[in-house]
């Protein structure tokens, strides 16, 4: 568990986080240019976060490095911001999880048959694959966070690997369903990730992928943005990112902007570019002084929001 002091510099407000970083182009399309949409995240800290004046993507800059990124998901992610001081996942987020995989293999039900063999990325404590293994699919996780990872293991007897970064982990075209749910923003390497998900998919399989959506209406600026997402995405740049993949959205599956079923395309790729996105980014998340959103109070509703959203979650029954 990390020290008090770890703590103190991820919480303080008007400070930065305890990471170094470095510069980085744009991990979907390779340019560098870029503007600012924000200076600070939810916690006013301060966190610049860039987009692409290419294609649109949004990334924090600096970029932390691979050394940190690591260190910071294997040890103190899950206490930061789910509040697992105790090493395993809390009881609100259990709830939480539990039906979030209800939702989402009753979506891909069409798919989850018995004998399917299915992976998903970012496991977490387990839920979607023991729910996936209950309707007969042969399953797989992958998941970083040893407490979480353990507690899968444990509590719902399914595998789960620490990472898969070879791209030769599983054969090409081994499983008839992908699922990444909420992964992708926190990753460095996000278009390489996809490339390798869709690599393991088979010819007819579906890969299933959710991330915040950047333009959702209702929030202020600063509550889109935190240190755990490197990456940011609106509708366009999360299809773009699965287009360069060679992924579409699978139209006869239910869509909400940044949650999203794909399959495989033949069509020839298209250019990784979406102009004047950026502006328009940075026009609709405008940076608005840390200082001034304090003292107007805004922000005592959001707070107060998810506090109750997480008391609510664990004192349900599951």
């Amino acid at each position: 568990m990390p020290s008090p002091r770890y703590f103190l510099k991820h919480f303080v407000p008007f400070t930065g986080y305890p990471y170094t970083g470095a510069p980085a182009a744009c991990n979907l399309c390779g340019c560098r240019d870029a503007v600012t949409v924000a200076e600070t995240d939810r916690r006013l800290k301060t966190l610049r976060s860039i987009a692409c004046t290419q294609c649109g993507l949004i990334r924090t800059d600096p970029m932390p490095t691979p050394d940190e990124l690591a260190e910071y998901y294997s040890t103190a992610y899950r206490a930061d911001y789910q509040l697992a001081f105790a090493g395993g996942p809390p009881r609100h987020h259990l709830n939480r999880s539990a039906r979030e995989a209800s939702f989402r293999a009753d979506l891909l039900a069409p798919k989850l048959k018995a004998g399917a063999t299915l992976l998903d990325f970012g496991s977490g404590s387990g839920e979607f694959l023991a729910e996936a293994k209950r309707r007969g699919c042969a399953v797989i996780g992958v998941e970083p966070g040893r407490d979480y990872a353990t507690y899968a293991r444990t509590h719902h007897g399914v595998e789960v690997l620490d990472e898969a970064e070879d791209p030769n982990r599983f054969p090409a075209g081994h499983f008839d369903v992908i699922s990444t749910h909420h992964v992708l923003e926190h990753l460095r390497n996000p278009a390489e990730t996809m490339e390798r998900l869709a690599r393991w998919l088979k010819p007819d399989g579906i890969l299933y992928a959710a991330v915040p959506n950047m333009a959702a209406t209702g929030k202020p600026p600063h509550e889109r943005f935190h240190f755990a997402h490197v990456h940011g995405y609106v509708r366009e740049t999360f299809d773009l990112l699965a287009r360069r993949a060679g992924l579409v959205p699978h139209t006869e599956y239910w869509r909400e902007d940044t949650t999203v079923v794909y399959r495989k395309t033949d069509a020839p790729a298209v250019p990784l570019k979406n102009p004047g996105l950026a502006d328009r980014l940075a026009v609709d998340l405008k940076p608005v002084s840390a200082g001034l959103y304090l003292a107007s109070g805004a922000w005592i509703w959001p707070a107060l929001r998810r506090n109750a959203k997480a008391v609510r979650d664990g004192l349900a029954k599951r």
